[in-house]
Parts: C-alpha cells; structure tokens; sequence
C-alpha cells in the first residue's frame, strides 16, 4: 500500500538517537519498561517523534536492528494494561506474543497485549506507527487476546483509515490540542475493534474449515477400498449437506467426487510402484482402492498419469 512521503524516512520531528543505551531510556520512559538487545553493537541509530497532543501514546519510530522484549517479570510489575497497535511502514519484524510467532512485512499491522509477555526483532531500516491504548478503552479486543496478538492482520478499510489518519497528525500543525486527540483516539479505537472483530471472525471461520477438511480427509483415507464411497456418503458421515460438503471441497479447488478419485489413483500408483506389491496383480490392487472394473482402472490411471498400470509398474 502507498505511505505519505514522510512515512518513507525519518520522523519528522525526530533526532537521531546515537546509542542503545539512549534508546533504551527514550523506549521505557516514553512508553513501557522493555528489555533492548541491539543487534549491531559498534553503530546505533534510532528516530522517534511523540505526539504530546494525544491522550494515548503515539509515536514513529525508525531504527537499526535491535529486539525488544516484554519479560514476564515486566509484565507483572506494570500498574495498568494496554493494547500496543503496530504498523510496520517499511523494513521487516518477527513478532512473538504466547503461542503466535509471524513475520510482519510493510501493509500490515497488528496488536500486542502489554499484559503479557512479547518479544519484537527488527530489522534494520525498519519504520512503524505505534498506538498504546489503554485495555479499559478497548475492553473487546481482549476476546480476541489469545487468537489475534502477535498475528499478522491484514490492512483493511477500517485499519486503513486509522493508519491515514494516525500519520495525517505527524503532518498536520497542532491547533486542536488534547481535544482533538481525544477524538481521534476515541475513532480510532472504534474503528480497530470493527477491523479486529472482523479479522478474529474470519481467523475462526478458517480455523474451522480446516477442521471440517482434516475430518473429510480422514474418513476418505479410512474407507478408500469402499468402492461405495460417494460424495453423498462422506456428506452423511460428516453430517453435513451434500451443497456443503462440495463447499468445503472448493476450498481446495476439487470436487469432493475429484478428491476421492485422485487419493485412489494415488494409492493404486504408490501400490504398483512398491516392491512388497510385486505378487499381487494390477486388478487386485486395483479393487482393494475402491475401483470396481480393472479396464475403467486403467483408462482414468493412463488419463492421469500418462502410462497404463502395467507401464508404470515396469518402469518402478
């Protein structure tokens, strides 16, 4: 996505910061108490413009490779939880908060729960926008806590126009004062709980998708020598319609009739390939994956593959 052009070097009202030490004073005075391991140890620079106007702490930052890390001890030690808002402007970062570990790249953003422990690398070069919002402005983001922190979330409308918005400030003089922050703020929030809430929906539709075709993909392994395995069987066995069971399987490009035919050509080729199978004839192999008629076998086999059965088997 396209950045104003001042997203693209430093902050605008930045000095540069000259040493990790520094930065580090800078970090956990003007925002939470982290732990700083610089990955260059003999040169350090970091920008970093605050917004002072804002009810909730707003800042662009542009920095050298370093990592940051919110230690359990820290975490327990803080007198009021936040949700930090992240986006990554340029360069690159590895985020880790509880089970979630991604790489965030420029066009996302994301959000880390301060509560808990986390753990941030950037790379060098890197530019983000960072809100820190307090939990008790956004008490339904923490639904989504466990599933959505540290993830990835895609940059849609909603978070879009936060992100404009959020930048348009560094751009703009200061004439409204806290007021105007406030109000900002108070849209923001509603507007990322929108983006949030959506992004969680869709993370548990996807979640339960791939249940549903784990589930499909099992029963199709367990009875593939049933040559009465149909789509309208496997749909009442994971009781569900036959339209969603096709569904399901669009997901995955196939038909559910495409999916049980390829897993049975797949299995007959590794059959026919393998040694221990020698003795036993193409037919026999053929019906115990579930075909009915070896000439038919053959003909889908030959439309797949490009050789017959008997080919296949010579060559392996």
């Amino acid at each position: 996505m396209d950045f104003p052009s001042f997203a693209l070097g430093a902050p605008p009202r930045s000095r540069p910061i000259r040493s990790p030490a520094a930065w580090a004073d800078v970090v956990n005075a003007g925002f939470l108490p982290l732990e700083h391991t610089p990955r260059h140890t003999s040169e350090f620079v970091a920008h970093i413009d605050v917004l002072d106007r804002m009810p909730s702490v707003l800042a662009m930052i542009r920095t050298q490779a370093h990592r940051v890390t919110r230690t359990p001890t820290l975490a327990a030690r803080s007198d009021e939880a936040y949700f930090k808002a992240f986006w990554l402007l340029r360069g690159r970062c590895e985020i880790e908060q509880g089970d979630n570990r991604s790489i965030l790249l420029p066009g996302y953003w994301t959000v880390y729960d301060t509560a808990r422990p986390y753990s941030v690398e950037i790379d060098d070069g890197s530019q983000f926008l960072v809100l820190l919002m307090p939990q008790g402005t956004c008490r339904e983001w923490q639904a989504f806590a466990d599933t959505l922190c540290g993830r990835p979330l895609e940059t849609d409308t909603c978070s879009r126009s936060v992100l404009f918005a959020l930048l348009s400030m560094f751009d703009a003089p200061a004439t409204g004062g806290q007021e105007e922050g406030s109000a900002v703020v108070d849209a923001v929030g509603r507007m990322l709980s929108a983006s949030i809430l959506t992004q969680a929906c869709t993370h548990e539709r996807g979640g339960r998708l791939e249940r549903r075709l784990q589930e499909a993909r099992r029963y199709v392994m367990a009875h593939l020598g049933d040559a009465r395995l149909t789509p309208d069987r496997l749909a009442a066995a994971l009781n569900m319609s036959r339209r969603a069971l096709y569904g399901l399987f669009n997901a995955l490009g196939v038909t559910p009739a495409n999916f049980i035919l390829e897993e049975r050509l797949e299995c007959c080729r590794t059959a026919l390939a393998d040694s221990i199978h020698r003795h036993r004839t193409i037919t026999e192999i053929a019906l115990d994956n579930g075909f009915c008629d070896s000439a038919h076998f053959s003909r889908l086999f030959k439309r797949r593959y490009g050789v017959t059965p008997r080919q296949w088997r010579e060559r392996s």
